[in-house]
């Protein structure tokens, strides 16, 4: 990484080239690159949320899929999910691919309203990575951790509402998108990017 960029992950919402990331990964960057599958074209920022650490970024299309949100929120302590940042995701795909990496565990305090908190060990550079259910759906985006295995992510609904109101017509279906067998890294490959901020 050259002195000055710093990274991140996020994910494409719908066919028209939108990407919803971390607010933190784009705050004060001079110019923002997404990168996927070795190719890298600009974007250009142009949605913050004021209530949750979430960004909309808008790209010239979409590569890959675009994610799908679940109709209904259902996560709930426990659950089994998947997070990963896009810079780790071949490693986890040659592997033989990961089901799960995350529990979703419980919130704490009106500071943490609209969150999911994950137990899980993800690495540095998952902030905007999606968290993906067992179907394939995403149930939140990567925010912070706050403590050695703990993250929090912000809740489906809290992203969906920042989509709407930033007229991102994204896709929402309780079906699931993967097959039973399916590993959610092969899903979460091929909805994420690398997000870059440059000074």
């Amino acid at each position: 990484m050259e002195r000055g960029e710093r990274a991140g992950t996020g994910f494409f919402v719908d066919d028209a080239g939108h990407v919803l990331t971390a607010r933190h990964v784009v705050q004060a960057c001079g110019r923002i690159m997404v990168q996927k599958e070795g190719r890298t074209s600009a974007a250009r920022l142009v949605a913050v949320s004021t209530p949750y650490d979430l960004a909309l970024l808008k790209t010239a299309k979409t590569r890959g899929l675009a994610a799908t949100f679940p109709r209904s929120i259902a996560s709930a302590p426990n659950g089994i999910v998947f997070a990963a940042d896009y810079a780790n995701l071949p490693t986890s795909l040659a592997r033989g691919a990961m089901l799960a990496n995350a529990s979703v565990g419980t919130t704490n305090g009106s500071d943490e309203a609209g969150h999911i908190a994950l137990n899980t060990n993800i690495t540095f550079g998952a902030s905007g990575a999606p968290v993906l259910d067992s179907r394939g759906l995403v149930e939140g985006v990567v925010s912070r951790k706050t403590a050695v295995n703990r993250v929090l992510a912000v809740g489906a609904g809290g992203a969906k509402a920042f989509l709407a109101a930033s007229n991102v017509r994204l896709q929402e279906d309780d079906r699931p998108q993967i097959s039973g067998s399916a590993s959610r890294a092969h899903r979460a490959a091929s909805i994420s990017a690398r997000v870059i901020c440059l000074n």
